[in-house]
């Protein structure tokens, strides 16, 4: 009389099923990127939206004069928390200063590629930041223009184009 032993799985059942595990975990893990991408480039978008609303806040406050939006304590704090989801870095407030030659205020952040910048004047504000999951930017203006461009403002542009 001989026994037989029919339970378990045998080594190529397993192995089919820990190949079909990791393929499901590869698609899984992928599309979690891409969400986390999704989600930094939205926050990144309503920080900067959000510096529209305080760009109006000054401009009233400051007797009809865009002059001071970038110099604004509420819009650097914008703009840090825009450059935080990026570069993983605070907005480097030693480079704030005047650009003199287009009589406007420049802020800058790191010194790297991926820098938030805002400009402003009497009459016209612009301000911009990178994106997390493009080589791109976010950018507002004083028109109401919410766009995604592909290179900040150059000097005397205050438009998002």
């Amino acid at each position: 009389m001989k026994k037989t032993f029919q339970q378990g799985f045998t080594l190529i059942e397993l192995l089919v099923v820990i190949a079909i595990i990791g393929i499901l975990a590869a698609v899984v893990l992928g599309s979690l990127n891409d969400a986390r991408s999704g989600g930094q480039d939205a926050s990144i978008k309503q920080s900067v939206a959000n510096i529209r609303a305080q760009a109006e806040l000054v401009y009233n406050a400051d007797g009809y004069s865009y002059l001071n939006v970038c110099s604004a304590t509420s819009t650097k704090k914008l703009l840090d928390a825009a450059v935080k989801v990026v570069n993983g870095t605070a907005y480097v407030a030693s480079t704030h200063g005047i650009n003199s030659a287009v009589g406007a205020n420049t802020i800058l952040g790191p010194a790297s590629g991926r820098t938030a910048a805002c400009r402003s004047d009497e009459t016209r504000y612009v301000a911009v930041s990178p994106l997390a999951s493009v080589a791109e930017f976010w950018c507002v203006d004083s028109t109401g223009v919410s766009a995604q461009i592909s290179a900040a403002p150059v000097a005397n542009d205050y438009t998002c184009q």
